[in-house]
This record gives structure tokens, sequence and C-alpha cells, in this order.
């Protein structure tokens, strides 16, 4: 029995966050190539210049290349569906993290500090309900979900507290988190509440915590079916109350991010302890290195605010 031939996987020097690449097609002098986050490519086999091999296990490479193979069939002649959705290549935006800080000082001149960056991202301290914006949010957070009110409160006080600040800010979507919000059900609020103060305070890893409240958020659609919970709305609380420790996560932008540090962050990874801690690692590192470059952020919502405004913005490369 002829041993299986094990595959070739390529990056590309010039262009490292599209990840590895498989070979779907040489020939009339071109290579077709499909990226893991730089989707499918088509290069001038004379012209193309630092495609270099990369060695991986065999079983590694197999998987892989399945995987990708699997998105792209060779030779990509197949006709789609009308209805079928293209996947499109995730988008990255500065081609190192050093240019993401250059975009940053001269989008907020001042930096975390800048009048240009607190009246948009953080709020002024001495300001009152929205005007505060997310330094209000946190206050209100850190006084209404703190211990004693949390055993002081009725569920239904906690659950009042949980949805303003849901709507608080601009920072979870009305549509994924205010308004569904409210179709918990009555019976569910209890648990709900209880799974949130155990998360806020609870001993123990925090993984599991993470979990316990993520299942206990239990919200249905106008056919009453089901809604999974979103990673927006699972870590906005957290990362309100604790913004030192906790990050808010929009978890595309957090992918993009990771790609840009060499870190691994998945934005289709479901919503559970372990994929929460790789995208909490992408906001550590990411203070880690403006802190390196001269700039303060005052917590992790300063971190999350320069992710996603950085990339949301797309500058010009």
């Amino acid at each position: 029995m002829r041993a299986t031939a094990t595959p070739t996987l390529f990056t590309l020097e010039g262009q490292p966050a599209w990840g590895r690449a498989t070979l779907l097609d040489d020939k009339d002098g071109k290579l077709v190539l499909v990226f893991e986050h730089g989707g499918r490519r088509v290069f001038v086999k004379s012209q193309v210049k630092g495609l270099k091999a990369v060695e991986l296990s065999a079983a590694e490479a197999r998987t892989v290349d399945t995987r990708l193979r699997g998105k792209h069939p060779q030779g990509g002649t197949a006709k789609k569906s009308a209805k079928a959705k293209v996947a499109r290549p995730l988008l990255v935006v500065f081609p190192s993290f050093d240019a993401q800080v250059r975009w940053f000082e001269a989008f907020f001149p001042g930096g975390f500090a800048g009048e240009k960056f607190v009246s948009e991202e953080r709020g002024a301290p001495e300001a009152k309900g929205k005007k505060g914006y997310k330094t209000a949010a946190i206050k209100l957070a850190q006084e209404q979900l703190s211990p004693e009110r949390l055993a002081s409160a009725t569920p239904e006080e906690i659950f009042a507290v949980s949805k303003k600040l849901l709507a608080f800010t601009n920072l979870v979507f009305p549509i994924e988190g205010p308004i569904p919000f409210t179709s918990m059900k009555e019976e569910d609020r209890a648990g709900f509440v209880a799974a949130l103060g155990e998360l806020l305070h609870g001993e123990g890893a925090h993984g599991p915590r993470f979990e316990k409240f993520a299942d206990s958020v239990r919200l249905w659609d106008a056919d009453g079916q089901g809604r999974k919970v979103t990673w927006p709305l699972a870590t906005l609380l957290q990362a309100l109350y604790a913004p030192a420790q906790h990050t808010f996560v929009k978890p595309t932008f957090f992918e993009q991010q990771a790609l840009l540090l060499n870190l691994t962050a998945d934005k289709h990874g479901r919503v559970t302890g372990t994929v929460y801690e790789s995208f909490l690692d992408v906001a550590r590192k990411t203070s880690e290195r403006l802190v390196a470059a001269g700039h303060l952020p005052r917590d992790l919502m300063d971190v999350y605010s320069f992710i996603w405004r950085s990339h949301k913005e797309r500058p010009a490369a």
C-alpha cells in the first residue's frame, strides 16, 4: 500500500498575516494558492517572491491542507450556488504593530489622555449619565454589581441594572444586547443573577464560572427559538466591573489584532473559557506593547478601544 504524500504548505514573506497556504493549481505560468486568512490568491509564477515552504509534521500538514481544500476545491472551477455565501478573507489593516501605533498617535493626538480620545471613547470622569460614556458605565457597574449590592438587591433589580449597562454605551449593538436580553424569561432571571455574582466574585478558575454565566444568558427570538449568547453580550458586564482584569470582546477585531501580534484567536470560536483566554491574551499583549511604545492605557477597556477604532477605521495601507 503506497503511503499518502505529505502536502507542502507555504507562507508569503511579505504577507505573514495571511497565514499558511496550500497550492491549488500550477499551470499556464500561474500559481493558485489559498491562505488561511488571506483567501484565494493568484500569482504570476515568474514574479512571485518570498514564497517559502513551511516545516510541519506530516499529520499537521495534511490537516491544514484538507481544511483549506475543503473551502476551495482543486482548480476552483465549480459553479457556486446562487445562494452560496462567499467567505471573505480577513482584512489585515496594518503591516505591523508599530504602524498601528503611528496611526493611533495621528488619529488621537495626545493618546489615551488626549481630548479626542476622552470625548469619543472614554468619557469625562466628572460627567454623569451617557455623557460620562465608558467611565460612567464602569462606575455604575462597580456600584450596582458589588458583592454588597448583589446581596441586598432582588434578581429583578440586578436584571434591570444589567439591561441598563448593555444599553449605556454603543459597545453592544441593541439588536444583540438590550433588545434580546429582554426576552429572558422571568423564571431564568434568578439563575442569571446568581451566575453573574459567581462570575464577578466567585473563587476558583475563571473559565468554568465564565461558561456557567454564558449558559445562564437564555434568550429567545420572536418565533420562540433559543438564541446563542454572543461574545459582546457574554463579556460586557465583567469588562465593565473589572476593566483592569477583563476585556470586552468583539471577535472579528480581536482576530485581526491577534494576527498582527502573531497570536491565535478565532473569531468563530464558541463562547468558552478557553477561547476567552485567547482573546484576553490578545488584549494583555496589546497593552504591554502599548506601554513599551510610551502609551498608558487606563485599563483593558482603553485597550479594546485602541483595537476597535484602529481596525474599524481601516486606514489606507
